[in-house]
């Protein structure tokens, strides 16, 4: 028999729940089945979201971590960005010297 840890995984699966759903499905106590959703948040595995006073989990994904630009923005490399932005900022000037000039131009 699978231990609890991935019948729960299984279940999340299919999509979020709550503990109460959980321990409902695996005909567990509440307080056991919230026990292993909050094991395997703090393992990273699951995500937890709260409304109201209810826990809601699902399974931690990868690509909601990884940030998307739109389809509109034009990516650039990092080096064509270094070099647009030192014209802004010079290496050899300090944040006080910055201030300064942005005073003189307004």
């Amino acid at each position: 028999m699978q231990n609890i840890e991935s019948l729960v995984l299984q279940l999340l699966r299919s999509g979020a729940m709550t503990p109460e759903d959980v321990a409902q499905q695996l005909k567990i106590s509440w307080s056991t089945a919230n026990g292993y959703l909050l094991k395997l948040a703090g393992e990273g595995k699951v995500t937890l979201t709260r409304k109201g006073r209810v826990n809601i989990y699902q399974l931690k994904t990868v690509t909601a971590n990884r940030f998307q630009a739109p389809r509109w923005v034009k990516t650039k490399p990092l080096k064509q960005l270094s070099d647009e932005l030192e014209q802004h900022f010079p290496e050899n000037i300090t944040a006080a010297q910055m201030i300064e000039r942005e005073r003189r131009r307004a």
